[in-house]
């Protein structure tokens, strides 16, 4: 019987730059912030909370909030986290699994930049990093270090959005919370469905 094939991580389209971070070659620009009615209907009226918030997501305050924010935070986890059924019923469990993976990228870079051009160039080693360990450096100090840097501040930059997002999750996820104990405790109130139907089995890898 053949495997099936695991999905392949998304590719980012170079045509549309993410949040935060710079095109190799260019010089770093301020955040872009492209135009949010391009990307999804928020409703008329809605006003971004932060100015580092998403571009992609929707104000906490309009309808569409939940389910693009959903889809963005997917877009930012690997490709094998869609089939997880826990991760669609629960976005903020979503949003700090998130969080955590983008952490670790910050202190994994960093440690990456001091073993390639030392501790003074990457400076202060962050609270949770791991220890570099002395391993040869077979790339170009330079360009190596320029890598780390851009994909440190990235991670930075998009762990900052992720953080905004995970929060208005959590206060969001409060009130339909009370709405159910509310009906569940008033006789003849039937509770709505939670979600659509769920993501098919995550594929095996052995």
């Amino acid at each position: 019987m053949a495997r099936p094939t695991p999905p392949q991580e998304p590719t980012p389209d170079p045509r549309r730059p993410v949040p935060g971070r710079s095109v190799p070659g260019r010089q770093a620009a301020a955040r872009p912030t492209p135009a949010r009615a391009e990307l999804r209907p928020c409703g008329p009226g809605a006003s971004v909370p932060s100015p580092h918030w998403p571009g992609a997501v929707c104000p906490p305050t309009s309808a569409g909030f939940q389910q693009s924010a959903k889809a963005w935070l997917f877009e930012l986890a690997p490709a094998r986290w869609w089939h997880e059924e826990l991760l669609h019923r629960y976005p903020v469990e979503l949003a700090r699994m998130v969080r955590l993976r983008l952490e670790a990228d910050v202190a994994a870079m960093h440690a990456g930049l001091r073993t390639v051009a030392g501790p003074s160039a990457a400076g202060p080693v962050p609270a949770a990093g791991p220890a570099a360990r002395p391993e040869p450096v077979l790339v170009p100090v330079q360009p190596a270090s320029e890598l780390y840097i851009r994909e440190r501040e990235w991670a930075r930059a998009m762990l900052e959005q992720v953080k905004l997002v995970e929060q208005a999750l959590r206060t969001a996820c409060v009130r339909p919370r009370r709405r159910r104990a509310s009906a569940a405790a008033s006789p003849g109130v039937a509770a709505g469905p939670l979600r659509s139907a769920l993501p098919r089995q995550r594929p095996a890898t052995g």
